[in-house]
């Protein structure tokens, strides 16, 4: 996914007259502006643009829960709909096999035998497709399995 991308995403969308995917994408790439600007004009990495969609996606979450406490079915279905949008931005996450595996591959190299070094050879290798609290589950059972 590239600001290009979405910005082309964003014409196909305003051409065909597509209102809600419209303002979901200017929502986004305004959040991506702001970004930039926040760090006086520096570019936005892959991992920047997946952090900005995974925060849009957690805060259309949030809303509909606060929608669904309300009773508002029509505003849970809006936050449900533009959360669908946003995730067709963001790489499938990792299967927990996969995850497992890719630890246990970290864990046993010499340098890899602790949390901080497993966690940081996930986040380099794949940035935005786990999550963090199963993966530190399994490096910590992982690590204290005795090394053979």
């Amino acid at each position: 996914m590239t600001e290009q991308q979405l910005n082309a995403d964003l014409t196909r969308a305003m051409k065909a007259r597509e209102m809600p995917r419209v303002y979901v994408l200017r929502g986004l790439l305004t959040a991506i502006k702001n970004r930039r600007v926040e760090r006086r004009g520096a570019e936005l990495g892959d991992a920047d643009l997946l952090e900005i969609v995974r925060r849009e996606i957690r805060q259309r979450d949030e809303a509909e829960g606060f929608a669904a406490k309300a009773g508002r079915p029509e505003i849970v279905a809006q936050n449900r709909a533009e959360r669908a949008m946003l995730e067709a931005y963001v790489p499938p996450p990792l299967a927990a096999g996969e995850l497992e595996r890719a630890i246990r591959d970290v864990a046993s190299t010499p340098v890899g035998r602790s949390m901080g070094a497993i966690m940081g050879a996930l986040r380099e290798r794949f940035a935005g497709r786990f999550d963090g609290r199963q993966a530190s589950e399994i490096a910590r059972r992982v690590l204290a399995e005795p090394t053979t």
